[in-house]
């Protein structure tokens, strides 16, 4: 029942912020009453045993829902946007992951973080995968999570306000297309209920399979691999394929999400939070304005124009910018494609890099302390 009631009030924190319009609400909202609860500890309605002891399976749970909903989106249309551009988009990902390594050493240098968290907590791999994978690892879940909503809410208040002062150029196009499902009410018909067992199943495969491999986030990277192979075969063999996928599956894993991670924010990790949030501040602002000069000089050397090439490589939500690409009239499908493949590159990516990372600094802090006995 604490469980229950703990989730509950997660949940009335993700619907008074999804009121703010913002595709991350409903994780940011469960992960502020999740953060308070843990940091009150409160003994009402026996809350303080359910935030010390939430079940493993809701992260894993949020990763996956959270996998499948990206497999989705990942189709010939995008294949062909990554086939066209290819050159550009890998420059611009890796000068991103530069960018974005060089402001998680200005974290370290400047605020009592360890290397590891300061690097995840910078990442451009989106605000829900990269709290959930810093909790995996042991490393600061307070710093990541600070830091990817700083900056997350940092690109939408700047880069889109900025630009409407522009204006847009160029005709809005479709956003990107995904196998065909149907987000209506149960019942499901046969072939609808046949293609849905199916994807779960896959994703589920996947997932376990990973974890067996021992692949960083096997939820999250194993569902949505799985997920997109489904995705373009399926697009190929079997063009009218059809499945339901509620559109409150996502809110539902940003809930899990936002209520496990909630959960790990302990009064102790918040000791250097005042500096972590300058700083954060800071290095978010220096990474978008980096991007944002990247995109520009990727503009004037391509015939892509620069609101389209900006939104496409800002380190924002794919939403957010989606939306902002339709309401100035530029390039949609290019924007939504180069978001998702860019978060798709850092998950798939940076984890292994980050486990070599991690193992580097748990030998030097066992040096460390050979040393100092």
């Amino acid at each position: 029942m604490q469980y229950i009631i703990y989730f509950m009030l997660c949940g009335l924190g993700g619907l008074l912020f999804s009121f703010t319009n913002l595709s991350i609400a409903w994780m940011i909202g469960a992960l502020v009453v999740g953060s308070l609860v843990a940091i009150l500890q409160p003994d009402f309605l026996n809350l303080k045993r359910a935030v010390n002891t939430v079940p493993a399976s809701w992260l894993m749970l949020g990763q996956g829902i959270l996998g499948v909903q990206l497999g989705l989106y990942v189709n010939m249309t995008l294949i062909n946007t990554l086939s066209n551009y290819w050159f550009t988009i890998l420059i611009v990902l890796v000068l991103s992951i530069i960018f974005a390594f060089i402001t998680g050493f200005f974290l370290f240098y400047f605020t009592k973080t360890d290397l590891l968290s300061s690097f995840i907590a910078t990442a451009p791999g989106g605000v829900a995968a990269m709290p959930a994978y810093a909790q995996e690892v042991g490393a600061d879940v307070a710093t990541v999570s600070v830091t990817q909503v700083l900056r997350i809410v940092l690109v939408i208040s700047t880069v889109p306000v900025l630009l409407s002062f522009n204006g847009g150029n160029g005709s809005a196009t479709a956003e990107v297309q995904t196998v065909t499902y149907d987000s209506a009410f149960l019942p499901l018909n046969f072939s609808q209920f046949g293609w849905t067992l199916l994807l779960l199943a896959l994703a589920f495969f996947g997932a376990v399979s990973s974890k067996k491999l021992k692949i960083p986030t096997p939820w999250l990277l194993g569902a949505m691999v799985t997920v997109a192979g489904f995705n373009l075969l399926s697009s190929q063999a079997a063009p009218a394929a059809s499945l339901w996928w509620p559109d409150w599956a996502l809110p539902v894993a940003q809930l899990f999400l936002g209520a496990s991670i909630g959960a790990k924010m302990q009064r102790d990790l918040f000791r250097d939070a005042k500096a972590v949030i300058i700083v954060g501040i800071i290095s978010s602002l220096a990474l978008i304005a980096a991007l944002a000069a990247l995109s520009i000089l990727v503009a004037s050397q391509t015939q892509l124009d620069m609101i389209t090439s900006i939104l496409a490589f800002s380190p924002g939500g794919v939403a957010e910018m989606a939306a902002t690409a339709v309401e100035l009239g530029v390039d949609s499908t290019f924007v939504v494609a180069v978001q998702i493949i860019r978060i798709m590159a850092v998950l798939l990516v940076l984890p292994p890099l980050f486990q070599i990372l991690r193992k580097y600094v748990l030998k030097e802090g066992k040096e460390n302390q050979q040393e100092a006995s």
